[in-house]
């Protein structure tokens, strides 16, 4: 589930990049020829002009005119995007969530466990949730063409440092408008993966809420092995394995997080099987830490944090801490050194 719902957010970006390198490589003529207008203009006078000025000259008009054109599609084109990756996210945590579940059951009991599982989740509540989806992530999209546009624009007013070499100049403030427009696309793409990613994590909490007479919570999961783990960030290695309420949203981890929210069943015999379960099959955070070489260590932690969990001057808990974000939603990320050696100091 985890790498069906991961590829589907990876495709939303891969279409989403080319579209906006795509659109920059339409754009980029109107305004490499304003930028040299502009740039005439200011060498002539020694000096860049003010936005007055910048507003009179046609070439700069077409170029904004162009731009917002151009952005307008992206924006729309993201949306539709990261709606169809979010759709089918919570396809698949739907069809996948009753195999999770059953899967922690005795090998006898997994199909009758995966048809409860699959009776309890009903359609008319899989509506609503996408239709909550969809309208998080139109909220989300709706700025990205009006504050791409601004972002250009104020790279117009600023201007650019005049050059004994007026080509050299011109190439210098078409790189820096070029670089206000792939700030849209790094937006773009930020809000396909973590908005797909949140859509699988909402499926998954209203399964887990629906079949609560056989689940103890979640668990949370992070990429503690293989080739990954070297790449997961301190506060989901830190929160790796700890179980959450099933009614708390979650796992609240960082823009573009790929944690995972695991279901937790009950014990067996209170489930009325009357049989010794098997040991949990969850990777231990910290035998799982332990296995990775020194300079992976150092690559997760930063080589101050790792001293100080390794000298035991902090424990895994302090590594997260949450934030709160109006325009979004909470997440946790990793706590600031500083903190850590304050927290460190304090139990000394």
């Amino acid at each position: 589930m985890r790498t069906a719902v991961g590829g589907y957010a990876d495709d939303a970006v891969r279409d989403l990049a080319a579209q906006w390198v795509q659109a920059w490589d339409r754009i980029a003529p109107t305004w490499r020829e304003a930028v040299d207008v502009l740039v005439a203009w200011a060498v002539e006078r020694g000096r860049w002009p003010n936005p007055v000025e910048i507003a009179r000259v046609e070439q700069v008009q077409q170029a904004l005119d162009t731009a917002d054109t151009e952005l307008d599609g992206l924006a729309a084109a993201t949306t539709a995007a990261v709606i169809a990756a979010a759709g089918l996210a919570i396809a698949a945590t739907v069809s996948a969530e009753p195999d999770v579940i059953a899967s922690q059951m005795p090998a006898q009991y997994r199909q009758a466990m995966r048809d409860r599982v699959t009776a309890r989740i009903l359609p008319s509540a899989l509506d609503v949730i996408r239709t909550r989806v969809t309208q998080q992530i139109t909220a989300q999209t709706r700025p990205l063409s009006a504050d791409a546009s601004a972002a250009m624009r104020r790279e117009l007013v600023r201007g650019v440092r005049l050059g004994a070499n007026p080509r050299d100049t011109a190439r210098r403030m078409v790189a820096s408008v070029n670089g206000a427009f792939s700030g849209g696309a790094n937006r773009a793409v930020t809000i396909a993966r973590t908005e797909t990613l949140d859509a699988y994590r909402v499926a998954a909490r209203y399964a887990h809420e629906a079949n609560a007479d056989v689940l103890d919570g979640w668990v949370w999961l992070a990429t503690v092995t293989g080739k990954g783990a070297a790449r997961t960030c301190p506060s989901c290695w830190a929160l790796h394995g700890t179980v959450h309420p099933l009614d708390s949203a979650g796992p609240l981890d960082h823009q573009q997080g790929r944690c995972a929210r695991a279901p937790k069943a009950k014990p067996w015999r209170a489930l009325g099987i009357d049989l010794n379960e098997p040991a949990d099959s969850i990777p231990d955070r910290q035998t799982a830490f332990d296995a990775l070489t020194d300079d992976q260590q150092r690559q997760v932690m930063g080589p101050a944090r790792l001293a100080l969990l390794r000298a035991g001057r902090i424990d895994w808990a302090a590594l997260a801490v949450r934030r709160d974000n109006p325009a979004w939603r909470p997440s946790y990320t990793p706590r600031p050194l500083t903190d850590l050696n304050r927290i460190a100091d304090q139990r000394r």
